[in-house]
């Protein structure tokens, strides 16, 4: 396991800071393990911190009236996790829970509201970070509103798989469905489909883009 410095230097929006300014990071984070499946924070809660994932990787999800789910981010080590209610002082508009077992650092809101007073340059890298997620999410309403399924599936295996050509799936088709806004059932069939006309090949959890 990476130490708490390294994992911190992972993270996009912090790994331009000085060293300085990364060591009293590093001294105000807490570790908390969470299971598989463990919900870490609720739509409506108050903000816990900033958290940065170390280990394992957790999901920011919204649930629709009827218990649908739409997963809007996955994060794994080195990604940060909400970081808005840190700045604005609201709830938590979405909702995360573990993917798999892991293990987050986290930094108290009233020890990060110090460290942004004492640091400029740390407000500004959380503001970038802000921005880039601003992003992500026009992206995902695009993706959600132009794009059908096989598109939508097709681009996800895409981020996934890089420039390496294949990837490994850890996924479980629900949590693919919600990942890219449809149902198990419709992801299970355009998989099949995608493997049939010679666009992907699956090996057990490894996935070949062709």
């Amino acid at each position: 396991m990476r130490s708490v410095h390294e994992t911190l230097r992972g993270v996009p929006f912090l790994r331009e800071l000085p060293e300085s300014t990364l060591l009293e990071i590093a001294r105000r984070c807490v570790e908390k393990v969470h299971l598989r499946g463990e919900v870490i924070f609720l739509e409506g809660d108050p903000p816990k911190g900033l958290l940065v994932v170390r280990e394992g990787a957790v999901k920011i999800y919204k649930t629709g009236d009827g218990g649908r789910e739409q997963i809007l981010e996955i994060e794994g080590p080195g990604r940060s996790v909400a970081e808005l209610p840190l700045l604005d002082g609201r709830p938590y508009p979405a909702s995360c829970a573990a993917v798999h077992d892991s293990i987050l650092l986290v930094v108290r809101p009233r020890d990060f509201r110090e460290l942004l007073e004492r640091h400029p340059d740390l407000t500004q890298a959380v503001i970038a970070s802000l921005a880039s997620r601003l992003r992500r999410m026009v992206m995902l309403v695009q993706e959600l509103s132009l794009r059908d399924v096989r598109q939508r599936l097709m681009d996800h295996f895409q981020e996934l798989a890089q420039e390496r050509g294949s990837f490994e799936l850890t996924l479980s088709h629900q949590e693919l469905a919600a990942r890219i806004g449809t149902v198990r059932e419709i992801v299970s069939r355009t998989m099949s489909k995608l493997e049939k006309d010679g666009v992907i090949r699956v090996d057990g959890k490894t996935v070949t883009l062709l």
